[in-house]
């Protein structure tokens, strides 16, 4: 939201407190930034509609800052600062810091900040500028508008006595320290008696992750899956914090690609064809011939994506259940952590043995061979594991809870949104298929034509809705939160306000009135671009007008369109050189 001082001549952005930089690009620039986060035409029309606005310059504004003495009332919207301002004649120096204050008297006055006892040399009041940024500060003061008078407080310009000091130190160390203890609660997960997860049914009627989080620190639960730093992966296990986690993720990894090749199209290992991506993505019982096949091909980024994911499991799995710790600190001595609920099977053990056996080999090509079939083997375990009634007891399902979490950025201490939590369960979903398909293959190497039969009993068995697995309740959960997905309000909508004329979006507002200058903005933008950029600013050509053309929908069967009717020939005579032309 945003307003017009004509006095100033400036605009104030509500949000932030402070004007908008004259200047088209610096609007731009504004209302790129957070919290309005504007794109595409709507920051076009915002910022030609701020632009539109007669204002000064900053040197204007520099220059006719009101002076101390001015009793200039607050501008409306703009941050109000205490302060204080210095009462020697033609002085217009005003500071929110007493030391400066104090340090100015000495310095360009040459007077003792203590004669301030004896009579006043400055003043306190309210301080108000124009911009916030660093380097574009400039104090002035402003009347007060309540009392009349310079200060803001009923004491006009008395000092605090040494007791009313004392008793305003105390009372904001006790707001920050309570400040402090808020945010430290916040970023560890509550009992669902005391958290907002018990109004977000999805969370612990469905999922349940509000009771295997409860008491863990954001902080730990980060940790628990982070990846090494990328200087780290991409340097190999030398000089490591865990050169063993660097060795696994690097072999996953080139596991994981060495998986994607037998889906490319364009590579010659493949070994994907459309029925067994028809097995691959039989979710529930009896869809044969009527599910999707697999969609094997993403785009680069999305592989990136989705990698991480994966081995993101791998270190969750090392850290929280391979590792004699468990990652997380109780605290305190009843609380159950996810070490004491998940239950790796004997496969996982085993597969995670010859991980560890793998790497201390000392033929390195041998090591790298051991390594990516026991990464296979464990990534199969994990996927085929019978949790019955007690979900968390699998790796898997507890690395979900964890992903639940929003532990980073904006949000922190807060559950995810049931749509980016999906896009996770879609991560892990995505590439669980991908491995088994790369195991089927592994497996099968010797007679291919069993491919399909072994992706069949697997899938059949673990990788399905019914299925007591898993991947069988990370596929009931997708399926409840994309209804959830649809279900729920957008954050960011667009409001009517009360006088029934005006719509608000994201502190924007826009007016009725303002529709038609809108729609007229947006038809010289695009004449623009069409006659002065694609058309080279050509002035003899001839000008298409719709409502002389003809056109017959008819012949779109035979192959034709308005560009063939002969009606239009006049028209259109040389026109698909015309360009060629122009450039020439």
């Amino acid at each position: 939201m945003f307003s017009y001082d004509p006095i100033h001549r400036v605009v104030v952005c509500h949000l932030c407190r402070s004007c908008v930089v004259p200047g088209l690009r610096s609007q731009e620039r504004h209302l790129r930034a957070k919290p309005h986060r504007l794109t595409g035409d709507t920051l076009k029309t915002t910022a030609q509609l701020l632009n539109s606005y007669d204002l000064r310059t900053v040197e204007e504004l520099r220059e006719h800052k009101p002076g101390a003495r001015a009793e200039c009332r607050p501008i409306e919207h703009l941050a109000s600062y205490d302060g204080f301002y210095c009462q020697q004649p033609e002085c217009d120096f005003s500071t929110r810091h007493r030391l400066r204050i104090r340090e100015h008297m000495s310095a360009v006055h040459e007077i003792k900040a203590k004669e301030h006892e004896k009579s006043p040399l400055w003043k306190e009041c309210k301080l108000q500028t124009y911009f916030t940024a660093k380097g574009c500060i400039d104090y002035f003061v402003v009347v007060d508008e309540e009392n009349g008078g310079v200060r803001g407080t009923a004491r006009g310009s008395m000092s605090l006595t040494e007791p009313e000091k004392e008793l305003f130190e105390k009372l904001e160390r006790d707001y920050k320290d309570v400040k402090c203890d808020l945010e430290e609660q916040a970023t560890v997960v509550q009992d669902i008696g005391d958290s907002r997860s018990e109004r977000v049914p999805w969370l612990h009627d469905v999922t349940g992750f509000p009771y295997h989080n409860t008491m863990l620190k954001d902080e730990e639960i980060w940790s628990s899956y982070k990846l090494p730093p990328k200087k780290e992966l991409d340097a190999g296990s030398e000089n490591a914090a865990d050169p063993d986690l660097v060795r696994i993720l690097v072999a996953a990894e080139a596991v994981l690609r060495d998986a994607y090749r037998l889906c490319s199209d364009t590579s010659p290992d493949r070994k994907m064809t459309q029925q067994r991506a028809n097995i691959l993505n039989e979710f529930y019982a009896g869809a044969s011939g009527k599910a999707d096949g697999f969609r094997y091909f993403k785009n680069a980024s999305t592989l990136v994506t989705y990698f991480t994911t994966m081995k993101q499991l791998l270190v969750y799995y090392y850290r929280v259940v391979y590792n004699e710790d468990g990652h997380f600190t109780r605290a305190k001595p009843d609380q159950v952590l996810p070490k004491d609920v998940i239950q790796p099977t004997a496969p996982q053990i085993q597969a995670m043995d010859e991980i560890m056996e793998a790497l201390a080999l000392e033929d390195e090509e041998e090591a790298e061979l051991a390594l990516k079939h026991a990464i296979r083997r464990l990534y199969l375990a994990l996927i085929c594991h019978i949790v019955g009634s007690v979900p968390f007891k699998s790796p898997v399902l507890s690395f979900c809870a964890m992903l639940s979490r929003k532990v980073r950025g904006k949000g922190r201490g807060l559950w995810e949104e049931p749509g980016n939590f999906n896009s996770h369960l879609s991560a892990l979903t995505w590439t669980a298929q991908l491995v088994l398909f790369d195991y089927a293959c592994f497996q099968e190497q010797d007679d291919e034509d069993q491919i399909p039969v072994f992706l069949a009993k697997v899938c059949k068995k673990f990788f399905q809705q019914l299925a007591e697995t898993p991947f069988g309740h990370i596929l009931q959960w997708r399926l409840y939160l994309f209804k959830v997905g649809k279900a729920a309000i957008a954050k960011h909508q667009a409001r009517w306000l009360l006088d029934g004329q005006t719509v608000e979006y994201r502190g924007v507002e826009l007016q009725m009135s303002q529709i038609s200058d809108l729609v007229v903005s947006e038809y010289q933008q695009a004449h623009a671009l069409l006659y002065d950029e694609l058309m080279f600013q050509a002035k003899d050509l001839t000008p298409m007008e719709s409502w002389r053309l003809k056109d017959d929908l008819d012949l779109e069967d035979f192959g034709g369109s308005w560009l063939s009717h002969p009606g239009n020939s006049e028209f259109l005579e040389g026109a698909e050189l015309a360009l060629f032309r122009r450039i020439q």
